[in-house]
């Protein structure tokens, strides 16, 4: 019996290949998901089944634990941190809209948040516990929720939000057309909504399928380009206004992909590959961002209201 598409609830599906539960570069289990590919709506999605048991599994609370290397790697990772920062910064001040009030969405512990400049009025959403404690703890003058904007108690609904940030959370979320339909109406007229996803168009996708480092499953529900992402705004009312590839951020990301397709049980050899390998993937990683966003690994979406 053939798998029904988790968007569209179409029966017109095709299996693309069997992954494991892997976050990045790491195996964290043995189990096998399924990825296909709706013929209909033209998603890639994970199937699984997504229940409470899902969340408290795979999703453990010290998700956003950190994990520390060597002082050199802190420096260049913190450097490219700040780097991050300021590109996006950059892309919410040119399409700012004239209100201040700007929700984040899976916010984690609140960083990008707390750096945005003290204009704003700060607002954010978490599910993980311990996000949330950090979060009121050190930062006093962000607002956290807890849960997510489908639930009915969420927030002031009354005043609509001017800017909603989004940071690869979309491909976690279970039913993304009654999302979108909440992030709509919680937005205000003006307002503009950008976010960021995995591009399942990407050439470290079509190159190395099951080792695709973003792949993330099975907490990546779904697998997106803009080609599944247009129809799934369009039904909102919300236009892409403007689209583009992420230079910076998971800037290893491909390397990391392809090495992944030569690995071996000989843990030298896999570290002297990457190491030959990582300016030339890195290079092409760059150019392929900022010249060809439609097979980038990361895209970065601005949105607003279709009218």
């Amino acid at each position: 019996m053939p798998t029904k598409c988790r968007l569209c609830s179409s029966s017109n599906t095709q299996l693309l290949f069997v992954s494991k539960n892997i976050h990045g570069r790491h195996l964290l289990g043995g189990e096998n998901f399924n990825v296909l590919e709706c013929e209909n709506c033209k998603v890639t999605f994970t199937d699984v089944e997504v229940n409470s048991l899902f969340y408290k599994h795979y999703y453990p609370e010290n998700y956003y634990d950190q994990l520390h290397g060597s002082r050199l790697i802190e420096g260049i990772l913190s450097f490219l941190e700040k780097f991050s920062f300021q590109r996006k910064l950059r892309l919410i001040l040119k399409h700012k809209p004239p209100g201040n009030r700007v929700l984040e969405i899976g916010c984690a512990q609140g960083k990008f948040l707390s750096n945005l400049p003290s204009i704003f009025e700060k607002f954010g959403i978490e599910i993980n516990e311990n996000g949330r404690q950090y979060i009121q703890k050190h930062y006093p003058d962000i607002t956290i929720y807890q849960g997510d904007i489908e639930n009915e108690n969420f927030g002031d609904c009354i005043k609509k939000y001017d800017i909603i940030l989004m940071w690869h959370v979309l491909e976690h979320i279970k039913n993304p057309s009654a999302f979108l339909q909440r992030l709509s109406s919680l937005l205000n007229k003006n307002g503009v909504f950008i976010f960021e996803v995995p591009n399942r168009d990407s050439l470290g996708f079509q190159l190395t399928r099951k080792q695709w480092f973003h792949l993330d499953t099975p907490r990546h529900l779904y697998h997106f380009n803009k080609l599944s992402l247009k129809p799934l705004l369009d039904q909102q009312g919300l236009k892409i206004i403007e689209y583009s590839g992420n230079t910076i951020d998971y800037w290893h990301d491909l390397t990391t992909s392809i090495c992944k397709c030569f690995s071996t049980k000989v843990p030298i050899i896999n570290k002297v590959f990457y190491f030959i390998f990582f300016p030339i993937g890195f290079t092409i990683r760059t150019l392929v961002s900022i010249f060809m966003a439609p097979t980038a690994e990361i895209n970065t979406y601005v949105v607003k209201h279709s009218s």
